[in-house]
């Protein structure tokens, strides 16, 4: 009797144990699809447009005060803050279908301010603003941020993307060992931390978000939808 039931149990508990972590290998894959979503349901609705809303003159004066990375003049009548970060897609998709055409049609009769808002969960954005600022300090800035935007899916995707941002600026003819000696030293850590703060402060919860003279605008809208905020504000 003994030598039938050993048997049984022995493929009954194989049994089991394959079940069991097949159950287990689908839990996992549960949560993985799970967290994937829920980071991807995180994105869209920080990118989901919000009814136009007016900051206050105080936190109006606080985000258009020392910007690092700036174009325009400042005595233009309308400005334009974009917090914004390198990895996010929406922020690409804002470059290449807006923005581009906002400083074709409006660039010499507005200022332009960027400032840095790097998601905690795109692990290279941090890095990237960071590598944005070194490229700064050698008075390419907006070379370097055209160039971390138009190469993005090149960069993003790698797990570490220290060398290719090494590389953009020897390619924009920057001195490599400055920029490189910039980037590991961390020097511009806590000024683009300081960018996030104050976006927080003003109610930024994601990218891209911007205030047109103070008027936000959210998400990756399409042109005509920041042309009609500009032209009502340059024909005041």
């Amino acid at each position: 009797m003994k030598d039938k039931i050993v048997p049984v149990l022995v493929i009954a508990l194989v049994f089991f144990a394959f079940l069991s972590g097949g159950l287990w290998s689908r839990v996992r894959q549960t949560n993985k699809e799970k967290e994937t979503e829920e980071v991807q349901q995180a994105e869209q609705q920080q990118q989901q447009p919000e009814l136009p809303q007016v900051l206050g003159v105080e936190d109006q004066a606080e985000i258009i005060k020392n910007p690092t990375a700036v174009k325009g003049a400042e005595t233009s009548k309308v400005t334009i803050v974009e917090f914004s970060e390198y990895q996010c897609p929406y922020c690409k998709k804002y470059v290449d279908e807006a923005y581009t055409k906002i400083m074709q049609n409006y660039g010499n009769q507005i200022r332009y301010i960027f400032r840095d808002y790097p998601l905690p969960f795109h692990q290279h954005a941090q890095q990237a603003a960071e590598a944005a600022r070194c490229a700064g300090d050698q008075g390419k800035y907006w070379e370097y941020h055209d160039k971390l935007f138009s190469e993005q899916e090149n960069w993003s995707s790698l797990d570490n993307s220290k060398e290719k941002l090494l590389e953009y600026a020897s390619n924009l003819g920057l001195a490599r060992e400055t920029f490189q000696a910039c980037l590991e030293s961390g020097k511009h850590t806590e000024t683009v931390k300081a960018d996030f703060s104050l976006g927080q402060k003003v109610g930024v919860q994601g990218t891209p978000s911007f205030f047109i003279n103070g008027q936000r605008l959210v998400g990756a809208m399409p042109y005509e939808s920041f042309e009609a905020v500009i032209k009502a504000e340059l024909e005041k």
